[in-house]
């Protein structure tokens, strides 16, 4: 019974290697200062509402309101903050290849949520932050003005 428990075990892993193994080398992330950077630089929204500067924060990246036209400026004063040096995306790490995770801050809700980043090209970042357990989610889209 032991000896074809043993073989079943071995068979199974060995039926699994091809598709797991190459799963596990693409997951690995990229070095810290490898990719990282890529997306470091000025972004603004689909709806040129709002303007991030993303740049390297601790040993991640982060990213600041520099520029927020006068709707979405009074919108957030009327929560009592101060968009203009507001951080809407925090602590993010790269978690492969054009792709990184942290933390969301939604000024609208005044909470922060799971956030994931992934660069679809040199100038475009779909950012996706999720709540709710991560039932809810919704997608940005940024274009690199600089």
């Amino acid at each position: 019974m032991k000896r074809t428990v043993s073989r079943l075990l071995t068979c199974a892993a060995l039926m699994l290697a091809p598709i797991m193994l190459p799963a596990a080398a693409a997951a690995g992330p990229e070095p810290v200062g490898h990719g990282t950077q890529s997306w470091a630089g000025v972004w603004r929204n689909t709806n040129n509402t709002v303007h991030i500067k993303a740049s390297p924060c601790g040993d991640g990246m982060c990213a600041t309101v520099i520029w927020a036209n006068d709707k979405t400026k009074a919108d957030v004063a009327a929560k009592g903050h101060n968009i203009i040096g507001m951080q809407l995306l925090r602590n993010f790490h790269q978690s492969g290849p054009a792709e990184w995770r942290g933390t969301v801050y939604v000024p609208d809700l005044d909470t922060t949520i799971s956030g994931k980043i992934t660069m679809t090209d040199r100038n475009t970042l779909a950012a996706v932050g999720c709540g709710f357990l991560g039932l809810v989610c919704q997608t940005r889209h940024w274009s690199r003005i600089s």
